[in-house]
């Protein structure tokens, strides 16, 4: 008899399919370069959150820079990266 491998639960540093597809075509900023308060950040700091990723059951989302790709699981996401109001 064949049964379905049971699986974790997800952590809470994880992000959901669906939070990460909601995340798709927002703007970024990394929170080491953000602006002052007021003033917007160069247009080379602004990243956009173009895709998601999934490595091992953990979903990542995939965030284009001017100069680089980064991806990030939620923890990361939430610790150094700030979203821009559209």
């Amino acid at each position: 008899m064949r049964r379905k491998a049971k699986r974790e639960p997800l952590a809470m540093n994880e992000f959901t399919l669906e939070e990460a597809v909601a995340l798709i075509y927002r703007l970024a900023v990394l929170d080491k370069t953000a602006a002052k308060s007021g003033q917007l950040p160069d247009i080379t700091q602004i990243g956009l959150v173009c895709g998601v990723l999934t490595m091992n059951d953990q979903i990542e989302v995939v965030v284009k820079f001017h100069d680089e790709i980064r991806q990030y699981n939620k923890e990361e996401f939430e610790n150094q990266i700030t979203l821009l109001e559209s």
